[in-house]
């Protein structure tokens, strides 16, 4: 080969990886960024399995409206507490919570779209008063679960928290048992995680009476400069989902429509 065509075929070599390397940086700063979703611990809506990963049919939900939304994400679980706190200072962006949730009023915006109903049900002993209103928990002993938002009755247990006595538990399977052996009168919680917990240790002597249903919003932390851009586009794209019946089957997860 001559040394002229040597240094043209260097020179077009030179020219075509320029060009590659000036398209990746274009693609690199074109795609957004991955951004956090914070979920708590809430099986089989929310949880981290044995091997690390982010599991439960929310998790799978949101998976595929942020396809839907051509927004990369990544998926963490926290505890409720710092979870709305990163919510606050924009370290998580998203999350999934009951709607109007008075906590992340300030710092978040709310999308409008439900992405599920849930059931919130009061759990006894079969030889304690069924209630059917949370005005007939004052004056007894109420089993709270740790962190978790109760969506306007929330609001009901701080108010009159003087009158009843209240303990806050951080598992499902203690919250049940200090039902089931005498240690509490009543416990409020999500049916299907506490269902799904009597089902898999096997609790007996229990009964159960739905006194709300409680929508799940999507929340975006207003740091982000387009959080309203986000959950509108959220929702538009949750909506088109539900109506090609394209969400994740709930069959897999145990969990019957309210």
């Amino acid at each position: 080969m001559s040394l002229r065509r040597s240094s043209r075929t260097s020179l077009f070599m030179s020219l075509l990886f320029s060009l590659l390397l000036l398209s990746t940086e274009a693609s690199a700063q074109t795609e957004p960024e991955p951004l956090e979703f914070g979920y708590i611990h809430l099986p089989p809506f929310g949880y981290t399995d044995s091997e690390g990963q982010s599991k439960g049919y929310l998790v799978e939900l949101a998976r595929q409206v942020f396809s839907a939304m051509d927004q990369p994400v990544r998926f963490v679980q926290h505890p409720a507490t710092r979870l709305y706190r990163q919510i606050d200072s924009g370290e998580t962006a998203f999350t999934l919570a009951a709607a109007d949730l008075h906590r992340l009023k300030n710092t978040a915006v709310e999308a409008e779209e439900p992405a599920i109903t849930l059931n919130l049900t009061v759990y006894h002993r079969k030889d304690t008063q069924p209630v059917s209103d949370v005005e007939q928990l004052k004056g007894h002993h109420v089993v709270l679960m740790k962190g978790y938002s109760y969506g306007q009755l929330g609001r009901f247990f701080e108010a009159e928290s003087d009158a009843m006595r209240i303990t806050e538990a951080r598992t499902h399977q203690s919250a049940l048992q200090m039902i089931q052996f005498g240690r509490a009168d009543y416990l409020l919680n999500y049916q299907t995680s506490a269902d799904t917990t009597i089902a898999q240790y096997g609790l007996t002597g229990l009964e159960s009476d739905v006194i709300a249903r409680l929508d799940v919003h999507f929340f975006v932390s207003k740091m982000l400069a387009n959080a309203q851009a986000l959950a509108d586009d959220w929702d538009q794209n949750l909506r088109d989902l539900k109506q090609r019946d394209r969400l994740p089957s709930k069959e897999p997860y145990n969990i019957k429509s309210p």
